[in-house]
């Protein structure tokens, strides 16, 4: 079993050089110049994953290390977890125009428009119709003035990355645990026009301070709060952040947020004008989209205390 998990290993890492090739690729011709026969699907899978990612894809062997053979095939408006953005779209916070990317509606003129390729599964959470991707899309539109760098942690479908760009942010570097979400994120922010202004990392890449310096300006992790709390993630963040860098926090509940707070409160200064919380029941699209209501979620944010972070006690923290 090893074994055979080790030789598809390596038979995946020589089919990326003819991968990147060219910037049509077809899995027909894939499947011809590899020889492979019948029904091989997992080499099909792998190869029509691949290439369907640009030839200007920025994302990285980890990615590509860490895809799935079994990832799900792309949607109209559904992405993972029962996350089913409405055929007509969504305007959220008067902020954003959220559609699909085949919809013949016309978005908005006077707010920012985002379409989005869904994909599956692991393809990319979020469409806009879950309680804590608005709260992080309102305040994103509220505290952005342009110029600022972006560290989205939990990127899943690259909306806030391409509402946060749309907003006027310069750069953004989305990271993400599936590689699957990675590509569709990439695709994402290609098809919005903002590909050359956004990164795609696996967070094995996110380690302290391997942001360019000065780090993010801006960061915003809409995570469930057991990964927020391990202090691999704490240090992770809070290392890549500029000095007076804005931290968003969501994806948690309002019982749940003292102990997030005591989690980050040796770096971040908490500011309590911005806390937010918001019901299914207040959210557009939500309990049609997941058949239930999932509740009343919380938004945290804070700023960078002065002083700086200890790199080195960080990275301790960084490896548990």
């Amino acid at each position: 079993m090893i074994y055979s998990v080790l030789s598809f290993i390596r038979g995946f890492f020589f089919l990326i050089p003819i991968l990147h090739e060219c910037n049509s690729f077809s899995v027909i011709s894939f499947r011809k110049k590899q020889g492979v026969v019948g029904g091989d699907q997992q080499y099909e899978r792998l190869a029509r994953l691949y290439a369907e990612s640009s030839s200007t894809s920025k994302l990285t062997e980890w990615v590509v290390e860490n895809l799935d053979s079994d990832a799900s095939t792309a949607s109209d408006t559904q992405c993972g977890e029962g996350d089913t953005l409405p055929p007509g779209g969504l305007v959220i916070a008067d902020k954003v125009h959220v559609l699909p990317v085949n919809s013949k509606v016309e978005p908005r003129g006077d707010i920012v428009p985002i379409r989005l390729l869904l994909s599956g599964k692991n393809g990319g959470w979020g469409t806009g119709v879950h309680p804590t991707t608005v709260l992080c899309l309102e305040w994103l539109g509220d505290i952005i003035v342009g110029g600022e760098s972006i560290l989205d942690y939990g990127c899943g479908s690259g909306i806030l990355s391409i509402a946060g760009l749309g907003f006027g942010a310069a750069t953004s570097v989305g990271v993400d645990v599936e590689a699957e979400a990675l590509v569709t994120s990439e695709k994402n922010l290609e098809l919005n026009g903002y590909g050359d202004r956004f990164e795609g990392r696996h967070v094995r890449e996110i380690v302290p301070n391997c942001l360019r310096s000065p780090g993010a300006n801006i960061c915003v992790a809409n995570i469930l709060i057991g990964q927020l709390v391990r202090p691999s993630m704490v240090s992770a963040i809070v290392t890549n952040l500029a000095p007076g860098a804005y931290l968003c926090l969501s994806g948690i509940r309002p019982a749940e947020v003292e102990s997030l707070k005591q989690a980050y409160e040796e770096h971040i200064d908490w500011i309590d004008d911005y806390y937010g919380e918001l019901a299914a029941k207040d959210t557009e699209g939500s309990i049609d989209s997941y058949g239930f209501d999932c509740g009343t979620w919380s938004r945290v944010v804070g700023k960078l205390k002065s002083g700086g972070v200890d790199s080195r006690a960080m990275s301790e923290l960084a490896v548990s």
